[in-house]
């Protein structure tokens, strides 16, 4: 009877079992993460996703950083070139280009309840002007333009109640399109240009301006509003590119405003001036000036952005032919290969 592998078996020291590797907590959600994403959704896609995220929460836009971002490939240049006008963004002021529509009364009535709640001096209309122009934060307002309190507390909490009151005002609104404004926007959709509506007034009035003049559809939720706190214009147009997935040197801007004229200028942008609330001789800083949208044409759009192409391949560098240096002749000695043992032919 022949044991002694079975007593080799059971005398053999026992080995703890191979344990499964379990990655840290961080590793593991960040791998939940990606396992979220959507069904297809490549790598790079995915991380633009998530960079376009960032960039609409930063407090602010760099113009080369969005540059960099929308800069198309080799299958967008060539879909641009089948497509040129699809290369392009556009975006609207709401105010005075999309709409006629009052919103000064309104809003100084909102400012003179919150001054009367909380006890401050009513502002007048040019101050409450200036805010709605130049975009300026409810909080800033209340600090440097109105100069109520320098307590920042106490101004968050007036500029909240701002936001409450003018959140009611939907009623007192009563927007009218511009002349020519919806066939021009059915023009662009036609030509694949995406829009982009911005304006100062809270996302809940912007979106029921938009649907009392029958145009959400043209702007496919691309709006930049309040809520944004993008406090100048340039940091308002930088974020629609952000929307319109674009670069911001192929967006272009329409305005009735000489500021936001020269802000688009500053993002590098192209700006279409529409005579309004300033005549045409003042709106001479736009690189094209119209008095309505019905006068504008894709060709418009094609020829403000004339000096930008689309090389689907790179652009090879001639490599010029150099004449080769001489090369120096290495001569041996002879006598070192000569063999003094060996005959001599000369004797």
């Amino acid at each position: 009877m022949r044991v002694a592998p079975v007593l080799a078996v059971m005398l053999a020291p026992r080995t703890a079992p191979r344990r499964r590797y379990s990655p840290p907590a961080a590793t593991a959600r960040r791998a939940a993460s990606y396992d979220d994403d959507d069904d297809g959704e490549t790598y790079e896609a995915a991380w633009r996703r998530r960079r376009v995220a960032t960039l609409k929460a930063a407090p602010e836009l760099s113009v080369d950083e969005v540059q960099d971002l929308f800069e198309p490939d080799y299958l967008q240049k060539r879909l641009y070139e089948r497509s040129p006008e699809s290369a392009f963004g556009a975006v609207f002021r709401l105010e005075g280009v999309v709409a006629d529509v009052e919103v000064l009364p309104a809003f100084v009535d909102a400012w003179t309840a919150v001054a009367a709640e909380f006890d401050y001096a009513p502002p007048s209309a040019r101050d409450v002007d200036y805010v709605l122009r130049a975009g300026v934060r409810t909080e800033v307002a209340v600090d440097s333009v109105f100069r109520w309190t320098r307590d920042w507390g106490a101004a968050r909490a007036a500029a909240e109640r701002y936001g409450e009151l003018v959140a009611e005002l939907g009623d007192e609104l009563e927007p009218a399109p511009r002349a020519g404004v919806e066939p021009w926007l059915r023009d662009l959709r036609s030509g694949n240009v995406p829009c982009c509506a911005v304006s100062r007034l809270p996302r809940k009035l912007l979106d029921a301006c938009l649907g009392r003049l029958n145009l959400t559809d043209y702007f496919d939720g691309r709006v930049v509003c309040a809520e944004d706190d993008r406090d100048r214009a340039q940091q308002a147009f930088l974020h629609a590119a952000v929307e319109l997935g674009r670069q911001p040197s192929r967006v272009v801007v329409f305005s009735d405003s000489v500021d936001d004229l020269i802000a688009a200028h500053e993002a590098e942008m192209r700006a279409v001036g529409v005579v309004g609330a300033h005549p045409a001789y003042e709106l001479r800083v736009a690189d094209l000036v119209v008095r309505d949208l019905d006068e504008l044409r894709l060709a418009n759009v094609r020829k403000l952005f004339a000096d930008v192409d689309f090389d689907p391949l790179p652009e090879l560098e001639v490599l010029l032919e150099t004449e080769a240096p001489p090369v120096d002749t290495l001569y041996e000695d002879l006598d070192d290969d000569y063999d003094d043992d060996g005959p001599d032919f000369f004797s």
